[in-house]
């Protein structure tokens, strides 16, 4: 049990300092070296966990998804909670570089996603998401759809098509904005994406 608890240890604290590391200067910055320093461990510790900077980069995005998602998981919407739309807005916000946190995930996306152009390895790992995304957004729109909160005739398919694409694009816009740049463009782009997704 020692042994797990240390490695589940050694794990938390590189993701945290890949966090750090991001938003402080790029993703560009990270390596075993770096981050095992960053960490406060031994270079040996991180090579246990992490033999290459691919590896440190492929973690790095499951550790940023799975705090994204939690908090998406959050945002409730229905009757007694967010319409769609409110809930649509809430989401797309949340992804907006307002600190370092979001800064830092909004650079490993944009790292992940250049080294998907050339490597097969880290694009089907986005196709992955990208499955898993639509699957979520297909029951959420389908939802939206019931409650009449769809502007009439949207394809539904195309409409998750549309949000992925929203998404993908506020995080790449974000990773290379710097520090205190102001966010009226993206908020702008939001509301237009969900005036045109549910008509509010």
């Amino acid at each position: 049990m020692p042994k797990v608890v240390d490695s589940q240890n050694r794990r938390q604290s590189v993701g945290e300092a890949i966090h750090r590391i991001a938003a402080r200067e790029g993703i560009e910055g990270v390596s075993v070296r770096v981050v095992a320093a960053e960490a406060g461990l031994s270079v040996g510790a991180v090579q246990r966990e992490f033999r290459t900077k691919d590896e440190l980069l492929r973690f790095a995005l499951d550790f940023s998804i799975a705090e994204v998602a939690d908090r998406f998981s959050r945002v409730r919407i229905g009757p007694e909670s967010l319409t769609f739309a409110e809930g649509m807005r809430a989401v797309l916000v949340d992804l907006l570089p307002t600190d370092d946190r979001r800064r830092a995930q909004a650079r490993i996306w944009a790292a992940f996603y250049a080294r998907a152009a050339v490597d097969t390895g880290f694009a089907e790992k986005l196709a992955d998401l990208d499955a898993q995304a639509r699957v979520n957004l297909a029951a959420a729109l389908g939802y939206a759809r019931e409650q009449g909160e769809l502007v009439s005739g949207r394809n539904t398919e195309a409409l998750a098509e549309l949000l992925l694409v929203m998404i993908d694009g506020l995080w790449l816009t974000c990773a290379r904005l710097p520090e205190g740049a102001p966010l009226d463009g993206p908020r702008a782009a939001i509301d237009a994406a969900v005036a045109l997704v549910t008509g509010r």
